[in-house]
């Protein structure tokens, strides 16, 4: 199969694209329209305006203790991507493996999304509001983040959610495929599906904390020029 191109993208995001394109998803390499273009398309009057206010913002008071601010997020993002990568790595625990069905797995694939989702999503705010005491220049960083972030959280849900409909006709392709393995086996397909299923979830945690990861050092950076 086609893979997308990988040049400019990150290798979360790359990741994410070849575990889809091994699903059997189809990820092909038509060309993207510039940047600006993609976004244009995606940004209302309303975030126009927000942008706008946010490019403007100026923080009128001094920044508060970065380094262990900062110390204290970093352990903190630890922290959260070890608990969200253990509860992905039970994903497949509870199925009955005699007769595994898809219905009860994309139930508990979706609900690992959600944890995903409103994970990332709350640190990423709490990294903003720890930049907003952080100078003027990480303070607009923190307004700019917050008005991408709102403006394509839709966008962003709508192509994770296209990711269980792809796991299906995996699942279906590798049931119907087992002719000798059988599911209760290490080495069977309901095996396989699940070991695929749970890259997918970590390949989207990693895309996910992306944009947390690009304020956290850009706040590094910002303390570690600060004399």
């Amino acid at each position: 199969m086609t893979q997308a191109p990988a040049s400019r993208m990150s290798p979360s995001r790359v990741r994410l694209l070849q575990l889809l394109a091994d699903a059997g998803a189809p990820v092909g390499d038509d060309r993207l329209p510039c940047l600006s273009e993609r976004l244009g398309r995606l940004f209302g009057l309303g975030d126009t305006m927000n942008l706008e206010a946010a490019l403007a913002f100026r923080r009128r008071s001094g920044g508060l203790g970065g380094t262990a601010t900062l110390e204290r997020l970093c352990q903190e993002l630890a922290r959260i991507r070890r608990t969200l990568t253990a509860k992905i790595q039970q994903y497949g625990e509870d199925a009955d493996r005699s007769a595994p069905a898809f219905a009860p797995l994309q139930e508990a694939y979706l609900a690992r999304q959600r944890e995903l989702a409103a994970a990332s999503r709350q640190f990423r705010s709490k990294v903003r509001s720890a930049l907003a005491d952080q100078g003027p220049a990480l303070a607009k960083l923190g307004e700019l983040d917050a008005v991408f972030d709102h403006t394509l959280a839709a966008f962003t849900s709508q192509g994770f959610a296209n990711i269980p409909r792809v796991l299906e006709q995996r699942f279906q392709a590798l049931q119907t495929s087992a002719t000798e393995a059988p599911a209760t086996d290490a080495g069977g397909w309901f095996h396989q599906y699940c070991e695929e299923a749970q890259g997918l979830l970590l390949a989207e945690l990693d895309v996910r904390l992306e944009p947390t990861l690009g304020l956290l050092e850009a706040f590094h950076n910002e303390v570690s020029n600060t004399p």
